[in-house]
Order: structure tokens, then sequence, then C-alpha cells
């Protein structure tokens, strides 16, 4: 990879071109045994039906920014892509959400089985750590570090602990503060691992590292957000999934208003500007021109 984030030029060419470059990878890294074709087909339906690819991006550009390892970068974010999908293939099964769509096709336990779809989970939450493993661009330390920060993303102080306070969310008087927790938990760790995995391949200092968490903190907010606001403002064909999953949940969007939400998410984005501008990362930025481009809400009628 050549793009580096301070070039400028046609910012919207250059996000597709690492788009697709991590979409290869991604294909590249997801082959599996020719033993099990129909795993291997629900791996490839979840894994690579399009997607914006955020966190990869976050992950590859941040690392640019500092001149790190682009390659080691790019399979620290394909991990995170890889545990992100897992945890959609999980999050839509019908003892969880339920849901008939994802990124515009059918969820996987729809196109393939219930059993399939656990399995396929599994079989990428387990190839990512390989895929961590495997990365030989940067030290044995740096690969433990970011084992233990991914691990620490997926377990029982990230998604998963996230994950059981979504499905356990039945009190709707709940404050703003208990929301963000569950944010945090549910969404925001697999950006922080993302953002930190960034961190530790370009051997940022401490005070940098904590400007890259709380950028972090703050664009894992803001993430959950956009996507309860598009939960309820957009039909399930502009939002590429199955919607109205959260009525009866204490949300952000619940408490505060749809203007009330957007006031807050503007507030999430800002902050993590502020995060950046600490770092010093260049204002025009293409990592910025990301985050621009993933924050602009759709025309919703």
């Amino acid at each position: 990879m050549t793009a580096t984030a301070n070039q400028t030029a046609q910012p919207e060419y250059m996000i597709t071109d690492i788009r697709a470059r991590v979409n290869t990878r991604l294909t590249d890294l997801s082959i599996g045994s020719d033993f099990a074709p129909r795993l291997n087909a629900a791996i490839a339906h979840s894994l690579l039906a399009p997607g914006k690819r955020f966190r990869p991006l976050l992950c590859i550009l941040l690392t640019a920014e500092f001149d790190g390892d682009i390659d080691a970068a790019m399979d620290a974010g394909c991990a995170a892509e890889m545990v992100h999908t897992a945890s959609l293939i999980l999050d839509d099964l019908p003892c969880m959400d339920d849901a008939d769509l994802r990124r515009g096709i059918a969820t996987t336990h729809l196109q393939f089985d219930e059993s399939t779809a656990i399995l396929a989970a599994v079989a990428l939450l387990n190839r990512a750590y390989g895929v961590i493993a495997r990365t030989d661009q940067i030290s044995a330390q740096s690969r433990v570090k970011l084992t233990e920060l991914l691990s620490r993303a997926v377990g029982s102080h990230g998604l998963i602990a996230g994950q059981v306070a979504d499905l356990e969310n039945i009190n709707t008087a709940a404050d703003a503060a208990h929301v963000e927790q569950v944010n945090a938990l549910k969404t925001g760790a697999l950006f922080d691992y993302s953002i930190l995995a960034a961190a530790n391949i370009c051997d940022l200092d401490e005070d940098q590292t904590n400007h890259c968490q709380e950028f972090s903190s703050q664009i894992g907010l803001a993430f959950q957000l956009l996507d309860d606001l598009k939960d309820q403002l957009m039909t399930e064909v502009q939002a590429g999934k199955t919607i109205d999953r959260d009525i009866g949940k204490a949300t952000l969007l619940a408490l505060d208003g749809h203007v009330g939400a957007k006031t807050r998410l503007r507030g999430y984005l800002r902050s993590a500007d502020e995060a950046l501008t600490a770092l010093g990362v260049a204002q025009n930025s293409l990592i910025r021109a990301t985050i621009a481009a993933q924050f602009k809400m759709p025309d919703t009628g």
C-alpha cells in the first residue's frame, strides 16, 4: 500500500481503494478447509458482504499517520473485521435480535441454518487470533499486546459483556451514563482494539496512546448513536438491515429524542476530532475524511 494519511487528492477514491484492498485481504485470509465447503460459504456470505470496513480503515489510516507498517495494520484491521462480523452473525440469531437482513442480504442463519451460522462465527473469532499471530511485520511482543487487546475487546470486558447487557436492557428508566457504558462495551470495545492496535504498531508513547484511547471512546459512542438513529429514521432498505430492534430498550435516542440525540452525536464527534488534533493528526488527513463520510446521515425523506 502506497497511500498515506496526509494525501488529500480525491479522498473518496483513496478510501474506496483502501477498502477494496481490505476486501481482497479478507478474502485471502478467510479461505478455509476444502473439507467444509458449506462453512466456507457461510463465512464468505457474512464476512465479504458489502460493508464500509470502518474499523480496518481507522486502524490503517491512523497507522499511516505515524508511518507505521501498513501491512501489519491491514492484518490487525482485518482481525477486527472478522470479530465484528462474528458478532453480527451472533447478534442476528433468533435467540438474540432475530434479524432477517444484514448488510442488505439475508442474515447468515437464514441463508444457511443456525448451527452453520454459529460455527461460522466461532471460526471467524478463532481466525482473527491466528491472523494476529502470523503478523510477522511486528515484534513478538507487539503480537502479544495485540492479542491481549483483542481478547479484552471480545470478552467479558467488551463485546460479550455488552451483548449480555443489551439483552437484559429492559429498564427504560436507565440514565444516559448507564446507556453509554453499555454502548462502550457492545460497540466501543472493538474500536478500542482497532485504534490501540495502530498505536501499538506505531510504538506511540503513553501520552499519544491516551489521546488514541479518547478518540476511540468518542468515535465508538458516536458510531452506536448513529446506528440507533438509523434504526429509527431509516427504512430497512436504506439501513441494509432489520430495524426497530431497540423498541422498549433504554437508548440515548429514547432518552434524548431525535433532536437531543443528534446534538449528543455532534458532541461525540467534536470530542473525537479534538483528540485527533491533540494527537497531531492534520486537519486535511484522510482519516478525518473517512469519519466525515461514515457519519454523513443519508437522506431519509
